[in-house]
């Protein structure tokens, strides 16, 4: 089954409001073995025409979102009743169920909301509980077009509660294999790495889609299959050959795993902090249960912080720089003794784009992580924008943390 998604909004081109509906479809309707194949931006107004015109010329079932409304640019109803040749009828219990919906919202009735009540004839209707605006679809010659609202609040559940049953009695009749997809998130190796020591392994297994997806400092590596069995074999090879690299299955971030680590030996973790700025502990504390781990954290930006909040020696500072292996170190060990926790991480750095020196060159940072009696670190590069370096950073020292607490016990 080709699949397109057409949205519709010159919102949506002109940047004002950012389009969610690709993600949220393509995702719902992965789950049901579909794929989305095209996906095509296009503003109010006739360009929608020609968009749905050409859409439903190559993919079997159409998804159009927006343009729904009561006023003169919501013309997508209009439009699909107009391609396949449908008359619009009025239909005043739609009318009606809007009034409703008005009138507990105190919001003035117009006579333009009357056009949200015409449907292209024979046309399923799918009731908006969120909104004016209801859902339509629309078969004619094996295509099929669905037309739902562009507000996500009404989309989403219009999408779960009316279309998704519709769809899956369509599949049923069908009888289509069902499609397995398994994603591994590996940090710290290149993508190009991953494919040599991955795909000619597994290409002997069984009939796989190979899919990267690379992002600072991590990648993902995916696989999808009709074969479940041959599915289970390849997991077994990928963590054989990738070991702990790979830090979570399927779409769990870095902070998510680290902070279910932690809690699951009931540890806690204390972050100091100096060119990376808190992000570390903004990423952690922003994960649902953070609480039950992250003990407190401190940005320490300069000289004087370290020392006045950490307890680093100044003279230590003064010898080895505020960028070295050594202060690290003691960031980290005053991180842990002052909050008491289990696990302290210690970052400092240089951000740029000016204060790198032949020997310390813009996108050092050295990364400590301390428990009880022991503390390592170790020095990264990373040659780039500022901000990308606080989140690569961020990551290298979120990375250790994970590694230490898989291998501490409480």
């Amino acid at each position: 089954m080709k699949i397109e998604v057409l949205n519709t909004g010159s919102e949506l081109l002109l940047g004002h409001v950012t389009n969610t509906h690709l993600t949220y479809l393509a995702q719902e309707l992965f789950s049901f073995g579909l794929r989305v194949e095209r996906q095509v931006t296009v503003p109010d107004g006739a360009a929608i025409r020609t968009a749905l015109a050409e859409a439903v010329q190559r993919a079997d079932l159409v998804i159009v979102t927006g343009g729904l409304g009561p006023t003169s640019d919501d013309i997508t109803r209009d439009v699909a009743a107009e391609l396949f040749q449908r008359t619009l009828i009025y239909h005043d219990t739609i009318y009606q169920k809007i009034c409703a919906y008005l009138s507990t919202r105190h919001v003035i009735i117009s006579d333009l909301n009357k056009n949200q009540a015409m449907v292209p004839e024979g046309a399923l209707v799918l009731e908006n509980d969120f909104g004016t605006a209801p859902g339509l679809i629309i078969e004619d010659g094996g295509k099929v077009v669905v037309l739902l609202p562009g507000p996500p609040r009404e989309l989403k559940p219009m999408w779960k509660n009316k279309v998704e049953p519709w769809l899956r009695d369509k599949l049923a009749a069908l009888k289509r294999p069902p499609v397995h997809e398994r994603i591994w998130r590996i940090v710290a190796v290149g993508e190009s790495r991953v494919q040599d020591m991955l795909e000619p392994v597994l290409k002997d297994l069984g009939e796989f889609e190979f899919g990267y997806c690379a992002r600072a400092g991590e990648v993902d590596f995916r696989l999808i299959t009709h074969d479940a069995a041959a599915l289970d074999k390849a997991a077994v090879i990928i963590r054989e050959k990738i070991g702990d690299a790979i830090y979570a299955e399927g779409t769990q971030s870095m902070e998510s795993t680290v902070i279910m680590l932690a809690t699951a030996k009931g540890l806690k973790i204390a972050t100091a902090e100096s060119c990376t700025g808190g992000f570390v502990a903004h990423r952690l504390t922003n994960v649902p249960g953070a609480s039950a781990v992250i003990e407190r954290g401190w940005v320490t930006y300069s000289n004087e912080a370290k020392s006045a909040e950490l307890g680093v020696d100044a003279a230590l500072i003064e010898e080895k720089g505020a960028v070295s292996r050594e202060v690290a170190k003691a960031m980290a060990e005053g991180a842990l003794a002052t909050a008491k926790a289990d696990v302290a991480v210690a970052l400092t750095g240089i951000a740029g784009p000016d204060g790198g020196t032949p020997e310390k060159p813009v996108g050092t940072v050295w990364i400590a992580v301390a428990t009880q009696g022991k503390v390592e670190a170790f020095r990264k590069i990373f040659s780039t924008d500022r901000e990308t370096f606080k989140y690569m950073a961020s990551q290298s020292a979120l990375d250790a943390v994970r590694k230490v607490v898989i291998q501490m016990h409480k």
